[in-house]
C-alpha cells in the first residue's frame, strides 16, 4: 500500500494556506458524515478528532497573520460542523438512555415484542421448517 504524498510545505517549513484550507474541508465533510451517522444511530468513534483540530490549527497559527485570515472561511465551515455532530451525539446518547430505562422498568420494545409473538405462535426468526409430506392418495 502506498502512502499519500506529503503535504506542500513553503520555504519556513510551515504548511501551505491551500493544504490547510484542504485539510479543514475534508474534515468538516468527515464531521459531517460522522453527524449523519449518528443521526442514524450508529456508533462513531472520534478518536484522534482533537489531535487533527489542534494540528490544524497549529498549522494556520504558523502562517502569516495575512494568509492566515484567508483560512477564516474553511476554519469557520469547520467550527460550524461541530454544533450539529454535538447535537446528533446528545440525541443519541438520549435514546439510548431512553431504551435502557424502558427496557429496565419492564417496557418492551416493538422489536422485542415483535419477536415473543412469533414465538408464543410457533413461528421462528430461523429458516423455514421442511416441507411436510403431502397427505394425499
Amino acid at each position: 500500500m502506498t502512502r499519500p504524498p506529503s503535504p506542500p510545505l513553503v520555504s519556513d517549513g510551515a504548511e501551505s494556506v491551500a493544504r490547510i484550507a484542504e485539510r479543514a474541508t475534508a474534515l468538516a465533510g468527515t464531521l459531517d458524515d460522522a453527524r449523519a451517522q449518528a443521526e442514524a444511530g450508529i456508533l462513531i468513534d472520534l478518536a484522534g478528532l482533537e489531535d487533527r483540530v489542534a494540528h490544524l490549527c497549529l498549522a494556520a497559527e504558523a502562517l502569516p497573520r495575512g494568509e492566515a485570515r484567508t483560512l477564516l472561511g474553511p476554519l469557520g465551515d469547520l467550527a460550524a460542523a461541530l454544533g450539529p455532530l454535538a447535537a446528533a451525539l446528545t440525541d443519541q446518547k438520549n435514546r439510548r438512555e431512553d431504551a435502557i430505562a424502558a427496557a429496565l422498568a419492564g417496557r418492551d420494545d416493538p422489536h422485542t415484542a415483535r419477536q415473543r409473538a412469533a414465538v408464543a405462535y410457533g413461528r421462528t426468526a430461523g429458516p423455514a421448517a421442511p416441507a411436510l409430506p403431502d397427505d394425499t392418495p
